[in-house]
């Protein structure tokens, strides 16, 4: 008898410590306690234009990318990229048509010492590319080449104002095999120098 009251005391203290233990506040990623916190939290959005050449054509590039920072340190988020003029390659043996050049993708950044006035910014660009040629009138309907491509980068990065950063820098452009008309993957790689700004709430 005794030794079954016990299990029942045993059993009831062992049932009202886990009661009182969930009516404490559940664990979240971002409660004061984490690592992690929402005053970490940022975000920002960074228009870039970039000079470069594609078979041997001087290009001017738009490129924009936005995301989420943490700590003002890493970074994360999406990109876009397109030609801004008429892309004249070498290599084209029609006359009167140019070519057309897009991106897009993720991206992953590293900033160092982002509270120092001058510092460094690491963006890797990794996504999708493409090239199609067009004429005058619209499309030359001679079909387009779509292609993978990493594009790892450094700037210089100087803060203008609390949400408002200078930067200015270079990327190198690595694109995966591909083939259009007399084009291949090392008349579309190489490097690309950048200058824009980055509006954001840095945390």
């Amino acid at each position: 008898m005794r030794k079954s009251l016990s299990i029942i005391a045993f059993l009831l203290v062992t049932i009202s410590t886990a009661i009182a233990q969930e009516k404490r506040e559940a664990q979240t990623v971002f409660n004061n306690s984490s690592i992690l916190k929402k005053s970490d939290l940022g975000f920002f959005i960074a228009p870039l234009v970039g000079f470069t050449q594609m078979d041997q054509s001087s290009t001017t590039l738009l490129n924009v990318r936005g995301g989420i920072n943490l700590k003002d340190k890493f970074s994360f988020g999406l990109f876009y990229s397109t030609s801004l003029n008429e892309i004249r390659p070498r290599s084209e043996v029609i006359p009167n048509i140019y070519m057309d050049y897009r991106s897009f993708g993720g991206f992953i950044e590293y900033t160092l010492l982002a509270k120092k006035a001058i510092h460094l910014s690491f963006p890797v660009y990794v996504g999708y590319g493409e090239v199609e040629v067009d004429n005058e009138q619209g499309s030359a309907r001679l079909g387009e080449s779509n292609f993978f491509q990493i594009e790892p980068s450094a700037l210089l990065e100087v803060n203008l104002h609390k949400h408002i950063r200078f930067n200015a820098g270079a990327g190198y452009r690595i694109i995966g095999n591909m083939e259009y008309r007399n084009l291949n993957q090392s008349n579309l790689s190489g490097i690309t120098g950048y200058v824009g700004l980055k509006f954001g709430l840095f945390k």
